[in-house]
C-alpha cells in the first residue's frame, strides 16, 4: 500500500511542471500562441466594428468603434488561419465588409495588421506585419516607423545628430526596426509643406513603434506604441476556435491525464487489498 502511495505522489509531483504558472509575465507569445493587434490608419473612413473568426466559423464583433489612429492591444489566438472584417460602426452584421482579409496566424509570433486606404480606387487593404520582440542588444531599444498620414505623405523623420530616420516615407510604410541607445530621442517631421516636432522616450530592451499620423488641423503628429516584450501574455481574443480543452495550450488534455493516472492507481489499490 505504501509503495501505491509513493508511486502516485511522484506521477503528481512529476506532472505539476507541465502546468503553466499564470502568476509568470510573458515576454512574447508563448509556444502554444501567437498575438496580434490591429490599426485603423485610414483617415477618410469613419469608425469601424472589426470581427474576427476562424477560418471556416462564424465572425464575432471584438472591437467596436475604433476609428483613425486607434491601435488595438494585442490579443491572442490558438495558431491557425483567421479571417478578419472591417464595417461601419453599428451596422448590421450582414452589411458587406469595407474590408475582409485572412491572416494566418504562427506560435511564438506577433503580428501588427495595419488597415491602410491605397487599394485600388480608394479601397482598404490590410497589412500584417510581423512584430520583431526579440531582446535588442544591451543599453539599446529597438524602433521602427509607421507611416499613416496619406493627405500629408512623403514623410521625412530625422533625429539628432543628422540621423535619417526615414526619407520621403510613403503612406503605408512601415520601416525595418533599428536598434537605438536608450535616451530620449527628439525627432523632426517634415512633410508637404509642414513640420513638427516630436519625441520618443527609449528605454533599455524596450521595443517601439514610432505611428505618424495626421491631426484633423492639417498637421503632422507622432504616437509611440509599445510592442510587446514588456507586457504580461494578453487574453485570449474571444472567439469560436473550435480547440475546446485539448486545444493547444488548454488544459483538458492534462486534467484527463492525471484523472486517469489516478483511476488506474484506485483499481490497483482496490485488487492489493481484495487480495
Amino acid at each position: 500500500m505504501e509503495r501505491f502511495r509513493r508511486l502516485a505522489a511522484v506521477l503528481l509531483l512529476a506532472a505539476l511542471p507541465l502546468t503553466p504558472s499564470v502568476a509568470e509575465a510573458a515576454t512574447g507569445p508563448g509556444p502554444s500562441v501567437g498575438w496580434i493587434r490591429v490599426g485603423h490608419l485610414s483617415p477618410k473612413v469613419p469608425p469601424v466594428d472589426i470581427y474576427v473568426a476562424a477560418f471556416g466559423r462564424q465572425e464575432k464583433v471584438v472591437i467596436r468603434k475604433a476609428g483613425y489612429g486607434a491601435v488595438t492591444p494585442y490579443s491572442s489566438l490558438n495558431p491557425g488561419a483567421y479571417t478578419l472584417s472591417m464595417r461601419p460602426a453599428d451596422a448590421a452584421a450582414s452589411t458587406p465588409p469595407a474590408l475582409t482579409a485572412t491572416v494566418s496566424i504562427s506560435a511564438q509570433t506577433a503580428y501588427s495588421l495595419f488597415v491602410f486606404a491605397n487599394g485600388p480606387d480608394g479601397t482598404l487593404k490590410g497589412e500584417l506585419i510581423t512584430d520583431d520582440l526579440t531582446q535588442p542588444k544591451a543599453g539599446s531599444g529597438r524602433v521602427r516607423l509607421v507611416q499613416g498620414s496619406a493627405a500629408i505623405a512623403p514623410v521625412t523623420v530625422n533625429g539628432p545628430n543628422g540621423m535619417v530616420v526615414a526619407k520621403d516615407a510613403a503612406y503605408g510604410l512601415a520601416t525595418p526596426y533599428a536598434d537605438v541607445p536608450q535616451g530620449r530621442w527628439p525627432f523632426q517631421l517634415t512633410g508637404g509643406g509642414t513640420s513638427a516636432q516630436a519625441s520618443v522616450d527609449v528605454r533599455a530592451g524596450s521595443v517601439t513603434t514610432v505611428l505618424v499620423t495626421e491631426n484633423p488641423g492639417g498637421g503632422l503628429k507622432t504616437e509611440s506604441l509599445a510592442d510587446g516584450a514588456t507586457m504580461a501574455d494578453p487574453p485570449k481574443m474571444g472567439i469560436e476556435t473550435g480547440g475546446g480543452g485539448t486545444a493547444p495550450g488548454g488544459y483538458g488534455g492534462w486534467l484527463a491525464l492525471a484523472s486517469g493516472v489516478l483511476l488506474g492507481l484506485g483499481w490497483l489499490t482496490w485488487r492489493r487489498a481484495t487480495r
